[in-house]
């Protein structure tokens, strides 16, 4: 009995702790007039040319991405808390989990009509660094798996349209 009392206790423990994190987890705050930036996407080593969209509602934690698949870049995307301004690459970057890139012999992306390399799945991350007049973001590609080793890095310049 003295057993099942134990069980149930921790059971109960466990079951407030998920509770107040999730709660917890939903705490950020965004405080930003609604925004839509399109982007040329240029000087990528993830890809090719192409356009980025980044858009986020007003006072909402939110990033809306729409991008050109061939230029490589992660498709969605997310806010940290506070104020957003897109177009200063303040508070918010790219990532997206579990995709399948396919790299040359030499660490490279290879074009999507050369049929060869080598896939990996994996989660990638870019952060937005400003320069200038334009955004550079700094990509890293890592393992899904347990590993999480870094199998490629590449970077491209982002200029508003």
């Amino acid at each position: 009995m003295k057993v099942i009392l134990m069980n149930l206790a921790a059971t109960a423990a466990l079951a407030t702790t998920a509770v107040l994190l999730v709660a917890d987890s939903g705490g950020k705050d965004c405080y930003q007039p609604a925004q839509s930036v399109t982007f040329d996407v240029g000087h990528n080593t993830c890809g090719a040319p192409g356009l980025l969209q980044v858009s986020t509602p007003q006072d909402d934690c939110r990033l809306d991405v729409a991008v050109e698949e061939r230029t490589g870049l992660p498709t969605r995307g997310a806010v940290y808390a506070g104020t957003v301004d897109i177009l200063q690459g303040d508070n918010w970057y790219l990532a997206d989990t579990n995709v399948v890139i396919t790299l040359s012999t030499d660490g490279g992306t290879p074009p999507a009509d050369a049929g060869s390399g080598t896939a990996f799945e994996v989660n990638r991350a870019c952060e937005v660094l400003r320069e200038g007049e334009v955004l550079r973001l700094k990509c890293t590609a890592r393992r899904a798996d347990l590993g999480n080793e870094q199998v490629h890095a590449c970077e491209a310049v982002l200029t508003p349209r």
